[in-house]
């Protein structure tokens, strides 16, 4: 990665990109575990791998931290976020409540259109490598849950659900989220999701995503044996 300085308002732009490849490559590390959690991620080290300057790094992490994939502390520096007990929590209450909000807007919102393109997402999943990975999976999951945002055409959800999104790509790779048997069953799974939208009942579509969310909740909290939130 090389800077360019061609004009202070062409430096600038490049230096945005710049972070925003160092964003990518770092999340991209944590998020496949190639970066463990409790991993110190050291400005130095970091700029020396992506063969960058410091400033790029420091500006990836704060934004990382952002994200929740990065805890900063004071005397310990930047390290991989583990969620806790408690975290999960939150994360399955809040993921839940906005997925409820965005079926609800599907199943009002949408046009044939944005249905037909959260379809081409699940079509994507034949044309995965054989055998599918859990990282295919993963983050073709994290598609289709993005495809669903976008159908509700609500700005504001859909910022919501980005500030979520790289912490749920972790549970799906990580945390067991996937089922077991997910190259057999996700698209089955993602076809009743659709399947639900496409009929724009909202308390039946409702149901469906509360349900689909829970498997992955309680998955995630049978990994790590974790008592399930009230």
């Amino acid at each position: 990665m090389k800077t360019v300085s061609t004009g202070q308002g062409l430096a600038s732009a490049s230096r945005r990109v710049l972070a925003d490849e160092v964003v990518d490559a770092i999340r991209i590390a944590i998020v496949t575990g190639e970066f463990e959690a409790g991993k110190r991620l050291i400005e130095d080290e970091l700029a020396t791998q992506l063969q960058v300057s410091r400033g790029p790094v420091r500006e990836a992490l704060a934004r990382l931290e952002q994200e929740g994939l990065i805890i900063n502390e004071r005397h310990r520096g930047s390290t991989v976020a583990r969620l806790s007990p408690g975290e999960v929590d939150e994360l399955y209450s809040l993921r839940t409540a906005l997925e409820r909000l965005a079926v609800e807007w599907v199943c009002r919102c949408a046009t044939d259109d944005d249905l037909a393109e959260v379809g081409r997402v699940l079509e994507r999943f034949d044309t995965l490598p054989k055998p599918v990975t859990r990282m295919a999976v993963a983050n073709l999951d994290v598609d289709f849950h993005d495809a669903v945002f976008r159908a509700a055409h609500h700005d504001r959800l859909y910022r919501a659900w980005t500030a979520l999104r790289s912490q749920i790509s972790l549970f799906l790779l990580q945390r067991g989220a996937l089922r077991p048997d997910f190259s057999t069953t996700w698209r089955d799974d993602h076809e009743e999701f659709l399947a639900a939208l496409m009929s724009r009942k909202r308390s039946s579509a409702v149901k469906h995503v509360e349900g689909h969310i829970e498997g992955t909740y309680r998955r995630v909290l049978a990994m790590e044996e974790l008592p399930a939130l009230d």
